[in-house]
């Protein structure tokens, strides 16, 4: 038996600008990582700094949250049902 797939509903739920953001947040992280970026990384980069949904601002938030995630855990969000 193969597990109920959610993601449609994911996808209705989200954001599209603060997925962008997300996704170049962790890109971000990556090279502070040390970790290089690959073409399509570099790709994605290029897409999202020439894309006016994707502000600083929001850009600035998505990396906080991935920092507090790591830090802290799991989010008071993921846990209520």
């Amino acid at each position: 038996m193969k597990p109920l797939d959610f993601s449609h509903e994911l996808n209705r739920l989200m954001d599209p600008y603060w997925r962008k953001a997300r996704i170049a947040a962790r890109l971000l992280i990556k090279r502070e990582l040390g970790k290089p970026w690959s073409p399509r990384d570099r790709r994605l980069l290029n897409r999202f700094a020439t894309d006016s949904s994707v502000t600083n601002r929001l850009l600035d938030q998505a990396y906080c949250s991935h920092r507090a995630r790591k830090r802290n855990g799991r989010s008071i969000l993921d846990i209520i049902p």
